[in-house]
């Protein structure tokens, strides 16, 4: 009987008749797990965490002499004590993998005006005697010549003892009206946090305040993704209780936090030196981060508990930084248009002209703007994960090892290009959609998508099913009609939900003179074979620009000003969300965006 073992986030799987060694597995899918020992359990470091189909693998003693008994209540084990002989996901921390998986981070920077939500200000105040009676606060009021400050309790407690014991001199950071941080010192890191809170990976971002500048940058896979791939599986999992929903919270405030103390810790900074923090996200991100109830967004009509912008103590959501400091979060626009499609088309500078303008965010779910005639009107196409590997036989993340690009010629031989330059062991979303642009090219599929069985490069499987042959280097990668199948649903909700734009705003395909793809797939596939396999129209390739991580450049650009804060929440207030589900003949359209 064959079982198949995933391990996430790379979205590997392999298939196995006989029973495994974790370690062995690991090895076997390609995968550089930390196994200092070379699995004698000695180490401790090749962790993993049993998500399913292993309810009944009881720890080992050298397992509990390593893990904690609430991580192995968890389902954490080391792989080399982990025998696997049926179904099972598993989840490896990003700590137990030697080589990360390749993350997109960083976007296009646009142009912007430096004028932060926070700053601080260097006071020196007249010392309070008998004849001078005035607060102390209202003396620094007056030095700031701003009566309508004001401060928190917490901060007005420790004034006092900082001027006495600093000579009447206060060094104090402010937020609009409001003193939220007071210290003996000036503090010469001005520092702030951005981040994209995607479903699939986090992308997190320092800046300097004064200027603007962008210090550094780090990514990490969104450790949500051991319970769902896809969104509404994680809405699912939410939904089962509190304790669930708070896993999902925490998971991501603790990658958020981990991943900006290693960045810290990189510029010789401290945690509680960030002053400022802005987050975007999808819909379901959002209200994960926010530790906002989701269960709304799961059931129809997909309803988000808030759609305004919001400002949240950053102790509150447990983030760390300067203590006072808030959490911005933009305005999200419905239930499945969230603060990073907000973010991206504010990157894209939509609005700023009535050029007939498509933009494309690419992932689990792809939204889709179209700008025409003085409106900007949104939707999101439920593409799934297969551009991101899932579902795919041999299909992967983007990380060493996997196909990013292929080149049939006529009589099926076969060029590839390898992450990392190293023999296959998978391929990712750009490779994939290089295979089946060049399948169509070839004829090796026909207009339907079906795959000529006696095609040059097609071999049939024992049940006597086609697939393609990719790579026999270090493992047979091929590519099935079924993985064929995932890829056409896929690319045909994308197709889909830009006719309908298209359609919607009396546009022609042919009168669209930009078209912006934003987002890691966006950025590595060739838009000749996007427009080949049919999911984007056919355009002329000088119109269509890809812009890297758009999300995590608007969300820096929030960071960096209220003003660009302050044009989100018009641009928010003027896309209009188109609900694709319930649009006359949606599934004439999904059906035509279908066929190859």
């Amino acid at each position: 009987m064959t079982f198949t073992i995933e391990f996430q986030p790379r979205g590997l799987r392999i298939d196995r008749t006989q029973p495994i060694n974790g370690l062995d597995a690991a090895r076997q899918a390609g995968i550089n797990l930390s196994s200092v020992c070379g699995g004698e359990g000695i180490c401790g470091k090749c962790v993993i965490q049993l998500l399913s189909g292993a309810e009944n693998c009881e720890p080992s003693e050298i397992e509990q002499n390593y893990l904690s008994p609430e991580k192995l209540s968890r389902g954490y084990r080391l792989a080399c004590q982990t025998t696997l002989d049926s179904d099972v996901k598993i989840y490896i921390p990003a700590e137990s993998i030697i080589e990360d998986q390749i993350l997109q981070i960083e976007g296009e920077d646009s142009p912007h005006i430096i004028h932060p939500a926070v700053h601080q200000s260097e006071l020196e105040l007249k010392r309070a005697h008998l004849k001078d009676l005035t607060s102390d606060f209202s003396r620094i009021k007056t030095i700031l010549k701003d009566e309508d400050l004001t401060a928190e309790i917490d901060i007005l407690r420790v004034i006092p003892n900082i001027l006495r014991k600093n000579d009447w001199k206060v060094n104090v950071w402010i937020r609009g009206k409001e003193i939220f941080h007071a210290s003996s010192t000036h503090n010469i890191n001005h520092v702030g946090l951005a981040v994209d809170v995607g479903s699939t990976k986090i992308a997190c971002f320092l800046l300097d305040l004064t200027s603007g500048r962008t210090l550094t940058a780090k990514g990490t896979p969104n450790p949500q993704i051991a319970y769902g791939e896809d969104i509404m599986t994680r809405l699912g999992y939410a939904m089962q209780g509190s304790a669930q929903a708070e896993t999902l919270f925490r998971l991501a405030i603790d990658a958020i936090n981990q991943t900006a103390a290693e960045m810290c810790e990189h510029l010789n900074l401290l945690p509680d030196e960030i002053a400022d923090v802005c987050l975007a996200g999808n819909t379901a991100m959002h209200h994960f981060f926010l530790n906002l109830p989701a269960g709304s967004l799961a059931v129809s009509p997909f309803v988000p508990v808030t759609t305004d912008p919001t400002y949240s103590p950053a102790r509150e959501l447990g983030i760390t930084a300067m203590p006072g400091a808030a959490v911005y979060a933009p305005p999200v626009i419905a239930g499945f248009i969230g603060s990073d499609h907000l973010a991206f088309l504010l990157a894209a500078r939509f609005g700023k002209d009535h050029r007939i303008r498509l933009g494309i965010d690419i992932g689990t779910n792809t939204e889709i703007a179209l700008q025409a005639g003085g409106r900007i009107v949104s939707v999101s196409t439920a593409s799934g994960p297969a551009f991101e590997g899932a579902h795919i036989k041999h299909g992967m993340r983007a990380a060493p090892g996997a196909i990013e690009h292929v080149q049939i010629n006529e009589n099926g031989d076969m060029e590839i290009q390898v992450i990392g330059s190293q023999p296959p062991i998978g391929i990712c979303g750009s490779g994939i959609l290089d295979a089946v642009a060049q399948m169509r090219e070839q004829n090796i599929l026909n207009h339907r998508g079906r795959m000529n069985k006696t095609a040059p490069g097609v071999q049939l499987t024992a049940d006597g099913k086609p697939e393609m042959l990719l790579s026999d280097s270090k493992k047979p990668i091929t590519l099935s009609q079924n993985d064929v199948d995932q890829i056409l649903l896929a690319k045909g909700a994308i197709r889909a939900g830009i006719d309908i734009l298209l359609d919607h705003l009396g546009v022609n395909a042919s009168e669209i003179e930009e078209i912006v793809i934003a987002g890691a797939f966006g950025s590595y596939m060739l838009p000749q074979h996007a427009i080949d396999i049919g999911m984007l129209p056919r355009v002329q390739l000088n119109r269509i620009h890809t812009i890297g991580n758009a999300a995590g450049t608007g969300a820096r650009m929030m960071l960096a000003s209220t003003l660009p804060r302050s044009r989100a929440e018009e641009l928010a207030d003027q896309i209009e969300y188109l609900e694709l589900t319930v649009y006359p003949d949606f599934d004439l359209f999904y059906a035509r965006g279908i066929q190859a």
